[in-house]
């Protein structure tokens, strides 16, 4: 996937460059005084969203207006919009308020999720650890950063795009069946057709929860849908519940996964059978694009936990596993890699080094291989101008 979800708003845009010292694998520069975002870097993280405090930069998904387009239409809910849930009452009460929204039917996401962690518990891998996420941003991160590891990673599906996949055989019947995925992350608005071109996914459209949430509050207390929660769903995504599992490293915030990753790469996790990793602190109950804090969210799952099914479900492996997972996009040989690498340190030689991004780039590094590749040049660095300017005077 090369598609970023981030979009820039240049209306909005006061040029302090947070976006770019915040983006943690230096997809964001600036150029001609606009903010670029590298679709090949980006992981859709959205720490450039959170760091921009004016909203230049945003993240939107599709609209319900979408809803008139089909014949029948389903909404998935995923587990962590149901942690702003006190109860199951509340629960089943917010997911009667989303059905109200236009849906025919809406369908709880937990019993996947459980079946996902399930899958991932029992699998075993050629190199241990395994690591499994239901995070978008930890395959793109582990393929753009980490690629050592890429064996490592589990090829399933992710919890939604299986469903899609099983709903969309079960209900072949029913004309033009719409899929709806609520998003909790940036990172999953990517796994849809629309609006980010996804192909490949059975997802027609990804919502913003953060969008929608309004709407859904002004349907709320018109009635109860009954919903059968899955206990483990609950597990899967929040770091604190899988802990408990032995020889389960469950890591969540992006520098702790980073350093995780970091470990992993040079073999000193290998006692470890598997690595669930979340970007986001606390979880996926710390989706950027949920409502609420992820501390009470937390609180509210365990709640649920206790009045949920412990039943894990079904499902075909047609639909979880996935073939050509993580296909290597760089077709360059060993050889060529090499040339680049060596004519990149030699560019980084000539710059100063001190990664202050007044170039627009977020270290000298990603400026020096901006310059290999033609888009860049020397004269670019402020600072070799600086001392430029200097010398004529």
């Amino acid at each position: 996937m090369k598609e970023s979800v981030v979009a820039y708003t240049l209306s909005k845009c006061v040029k302090c460059m947070k976006c770019i010292r915040a983006c943690p694998v230096s997809a964001i520069s600036m150029e001609n005084n606009r903010i670029i975002v590298n679709h090949e870097r980006c992981t859709n993280c959205g720490k450039c969203i959170e760091a921009c405090h004016n909203q230049g930069l945003v993240a939107q998904g599709s609209t319900l207006v979408d809803i008139a387009n089909y014949d029948y239409t389903v909404c998935l809910v995923p587990p962590a919009l149901s942690s702003v849930c006190q109860s199951r009452e509340n629960a089943e009460d917010l997911f009667n308020a989303v059905k109200l929204l236009g849906f025919d039917e809406v369908i709880d996401l937990s019993p996947y999720y459980a079946k996902v962690l399930q899958e991932s518990m029992a699998y075993r891998p050629v190199q241990k650890p395994a690591i499994v996420s239901m995070c978008p941003v930890i395959n793109r991160l582990v393929k753009t950063k980490y690629q050592i590891l890429i064996d490592h990673l589990i090829p399933m599906n992710y919890p939604a795009e299986t469903a899609a996949r099983e709903i969309r055989e079960a209900y072949a019947a029913r004309g033009n069946v719409g899929i709806f995925n609520l998003c909790e992350c940036p990172s999953r608005l990517s796994h849809a057709k629309y609006p980010y071109g996804n192909t490949g996914s059975e997802i027609d459209h990804a919502l913003s929860i953060a969008d929608i949430f309004p709407m859904i509050r002004t349907n709320l207390g018109k009635g109860r849908i009954p919903v059968t929660f899955c206990r483990d769903g609950f597990a899967a995504m929040d770091a604190a519940m899988l802990s408990e599992h032995d020889k389960v490293l469950a890591a969540d915030g992006y520098d702790k996964v980073e350093n995780v990753l970091d470990l992993a790469e040079f073999g000193r996790l290998k006692e470890f059978d598997l690595l669930y990793l979340f970007p986001c602190f606390n979880g996926c109950s710390g989706g950027q694009l949920l409502i609420g804090n992820s501390y009470l969210n937390h609180l509210n799952l365990q709640k649920l936990v206790r009045e949920s099914s412990a039943e894990t479900k079904q499902i075909d492996d047609r639909y979880l596993w996935r073939d050509g997972f993580m296909a290597e996009e760089d077709q360059r040989s060993f050889t060529e890699k090499m040339s680049f690498f060596s004519k990149v340190n030699e560019v980084l030689e000539q710059l100063p080094g001190y990664d202050c991004s007044a170039c627009g780039m977020r270290t000298c590094r990603i400026m020096a291989e901006e310059i290999v590749n033609g888009n860049r040049s020397l004269g670019d660095c402020h600072i070799l101008n600086s001392g430029t300017r200097e010398e004529t005077k």
